[in-house]
């Protein structure tokens, strides 16, 4: 299945405690993906080729932008039967509802789940119980996190996930971003890069 998802980059003090968080609520998701907001979930692999033109040719006027996430928040997805604790996006849902737009109900592309407003948002754990997700969020709340959590968004990302791996297929750079190669980034960024 194919999942395309925002890879915010955080300060250092968020990074370190948002996967400290995860680690200890919901370890095998925190190392299997890096903290992130998805645009589409579970689509076929022969969507890739639609998924990529799409991205491209909004990411060529889409400007990186800036993300504050809050508004901490538990919710069941009735659909997938699971329990979720997240932060909303505050800011950046404008970029975030645009990116989703493009990405659904096109020639080739995933059709939205119509039971489910695109609600942007980052995942800290989930589990199909209650119970562990009512208490993480207990847990944040007396760790007194400092809200809101800041970061910034310079591209989208296409993904892969098959028998428990994830396989990092295309980077697209958002308007105005600086190539990975230009800053150095080590073997974790993807193998491709695409601009229209």
């Amino acid at each position: 299945m194919l999942y395309v998802l925002c890879l915010p980059r955080f300060a250092a003090a968020y990074a370190d405690r948002i996967d400290a968080f995860r680690h200890r609520h919901e370890p095998a998701r925190a190392t299997l993906v890096p903290p992130h907001l998805t645009l589409v979930f579970g689509a076929a692999m022969a969507c890739r080729p639609a998924l990529e033109t799409a991205l491209a040719a909004l990411a060529a006027t889409e400007p990186a932008f800036d993300l504050t996430l809050g508004d901490p928040h538990t919710h069941l997805d009735d659909g997938r039967r699971e329990y979720a604790f997240y932060l909303r996006a505050l800011d950046g849902r404008g970029p975030l509802t645009r990116l989703h737009a493009a990405l659904h109900d096109g020639p080739g592309l995933p059709t939205r789940r119509p039971d489910t407003p695109f609600d942007p948002h980052l995942t800290l754990t989930g589990a199909p119980e209650a119970e562990p997700v009512t208490a993480a969020a207990a847990a944040f709340a007396a760790d007194a996190w400092p809200l809101p959590v800041r970061g910034h968004v310079d591209a989208v990302e296409i993904v892969q996930l098959l028998e428990g791996r994830l396989d990092r297929l295309t980077r697209i750079p958002l308007a105005g971003s600086i190539p990975l190669a230009e800053k150095g980034a080590t073997g974790e960024a993807c193998p491709q890069d695409v601009r229209s």
